[in-house]
């Protein structure tokens, strides 16, 4: 192969790894140039040692310097808002029995929520777990019967 056609390898590896963004891609496209540069300046013509060198190159690349470059780009993982609110206390606003929905109020918004158990408007409760937009909370403190 010539310097030219290695270009066009590393050109489509890097045009692969734009598309997906994984940094596997990216290694082989630098491969390719390395490949291409030794072979313009005349020190690789056999084209089983070309392949072999963009195969070192390569294997090389991945194992060596890809867990450099994902722990340097690494974005810390960022909880949302709904992690944050498990463990809060509420007050149901809607009556919640075990087959439907109602609504507690907390931190001044209001969400639908489930229970296990019959919770009647102003009780105290404590959220214990989001599922989708929807709460799933529990009595905060004893339940005394209804006189």
């Amino acid at each position: 192969m010539t310097a030219l056609q290695w270009i066009v390898v590393a050109l489509v590896s890097f045009g692969l790894e734009i598309a997906t963004a994984g940094f596997w891609f990216m290694w082989l496209g630098i491969a390719g140039l390395i490949v291409a540069i030794l072979t313009f300046i005349g020190l690789m013509t056999s084209l089983s040692v070309q392949f072999l060198v963009f195969a070192l190159c390569s294997l090389v690349l991945i194992i060596f310097t890809r867990p450099l470059l994902l722990k340097f780009i690494h974005v810390k993982d960022t909880h949302s808002n709904m992690d944050a609110i498990i463990g809060r206390i509420g007050i149901v606003t809607l009556p919640i029995s075990p087959l439907q929905f109602g609504q507690v109020k907390v931190n001044g918004e209001i969400w639908t929520a489930s229970a296990e158990m019959d919770l009647a408007v102003g009780q105290r409760v404590k959220v214990t777990a989001v599922d989708g937009v929807k709460l799933r909370v529990e009595p905060d403190g004893p339940i005394f019967p209804a006189p």
